[in-house]
């Protein structure tokens, strides 16, 4: 079986929505001759930790863990400065992220590792992009081919910290830079967004077909033993679900402002429920009467899956920012398995498009607050309906077997 060099930082037992999408490419790939070995990080910065995920990688897979001693998210968060001040602080200081110090402490144990390997092909998947400079400097040391897997925006969102006015002109230059070294050196760019592709070939040129739109997407298995979603009876509160973090990005502001639109009677007939991890600052429950809020916190994965599937709506939400259009964000991928109907307060852009392509729920612009409204006082009267598409093309080992074909196209 032909050997891969998988690098992540993110891997089972972290969790979170950039842990997913590496995992299902390595839970895949043996399926089609293709063998992983992941070098991850030892004792990531992640949001949470889900041991259950662990039993999803086939116990063949070799993992090694490399040194890291970056400023991890725990120690961040008992700062007694905002995260948001320390993310766009810590955004100025290191380049191309707080975790460039794990390359001091990785790269010996990595040659190592590509010492012994058989591998024909590098694959580093990010953010954060220290991953991929890593993949860069073992590219170079070993002569192998290197493949970027882009999971989010660089020398966009992320290199400014989410924040483009927090962040100067020079640092723009140097990540950008950074960023067109990187994928000259590469031999395939992968990304989960279509438009993120086309915007990184603009940038950086190259052959058209060097770049490749591989989606997120969701594991089957997850979604086939859900029980039949139960009828909403006259009267019910209709549940609004939400996964996964809530920062600036994802924000719930918007929310309750149309909520505050309505009536305590109105307000009444609705249940917010948030399932996952929020900044410092976020407000997380408004105080408006007749409104049920619970806020359950970090759940793992499997119960989080349970609870799309029996949720009439499920709510994704998007702030109109610097490359926000070419911004999906994971969990997209899972509700529309989930059948439930979606609420989906973003820009235009493909999120929206995935969304109304699929028939599966309703897409508002966030900022208008009182279509937001009307649209929530209709539902009181006439709940929506489940998402009726088929979703089968976004399953993650549809999208592990296109994978495979790429490095077998640019392997040694």
């Amino acid at each position: 079986m032909k050997q891969v060099l998988f690098l992540t930082y993110l891997f089972p037992p972290a969790a979170g929505a950039g842990v997913h999408r590496p995992m299902s490419f390595v839970r895949h790939l043996p399926s089609f001759g293709w063998q992983p070995q992941v070098l991850t990080a030892w004792r990531p910065s992640a949001i949470a930790f889900d041991p259950a995920l662990v039993w999803r990688i086939p116990p063949e897979v070799e993992v090694t863990r490399l040194l890291n001693i970056e400023p991890r998210r725990k120690a961040m968060a008992a700062s007694r400065v905002s995260s948001k001040r320390l993310r766009h602080l810590l955004a100025k200081l290191f380049i191309p992220d707080r975790h460039v110090l794990w390359l001091a402490t990785a790269l010996p144990q990595l040659m190592a590792v590509a010492g012994r390997s058989r591998a024909r092909i590098i694959m580093a998947s990010a953010p954060p992009f220290t991953t991929f400079v890593l993949g860069y400097l073992l590219a170079q040391l070993t002569g192998l081919p290197l493949l970027l897997d882009f999971r989010d925006v660089w020398s966009g969102l992320y290199a400014s910290g989410y924040d483009p006015a927090q962040t100067s002109l020079i640092r723009k230059r140097v990540v950008l830079a950074l960023e067109g070294r990187m994928i000259e050196r590469a031999s395939a760019v992968t990304t989960a967004s279509f438009l993120h592709g086309k915007d990184l070939a603009r940038l950086h040129g190259g052959p058209g077909g060097k770049y490749c739109w591989i989606p997120n997407g969701f594991e089957k298995a997850d979604f086939a033993p859900a029980p039949p979603r139960p009828s909403l009876a006259a009267g019910e509160k209709i549940t609004l679900l939400y996964t996964g973090t809530i920062f600036e990005m994802t924000t719930l502001s918007h929310l309750w402002a149309a909520m505050a639109l309505l009536s305590e009677q109105e307000r009444s007939r609705f249940r917010v429920k948030l399932m996952g991890q929020a900044a410092s600052g976020e407000v997380l429950d408004p105080g408006l009467p007749g409104l049920e809020v619970r806020v359950e916190g970090y759940q793992p994965h499997a119960q989080v899956v349970r609870e799309m599937t029996q949720a009439p709506v499920l709510l994704l939400t998007l702030e109109p920012v610097l490359n926000s259009h070419q911004v999906i964000p994971s969990k997209l991928y899972e509700y529309l398995a989930s059948r439930s109907h979606i609420l989906a307060l973003v820009p235009p852009g493909e999120a929206a498009m995935i969304v109304e392509q699929n028939r599966a729920g309703t897409v508002v612009p966030p900022q208008d607050h009182q279509a937001i409204a009307d649209l929530l006082r209709g539902w009181t009267r006439q709940p929506p309906k489940p998402n009726p598409g088929d979703m089968r093309h976004f399953s993650r080992r549809s999208q592990t077997a296109y994978l495979a074909r790429i490095l077998e196209s640019h392997a040694a």
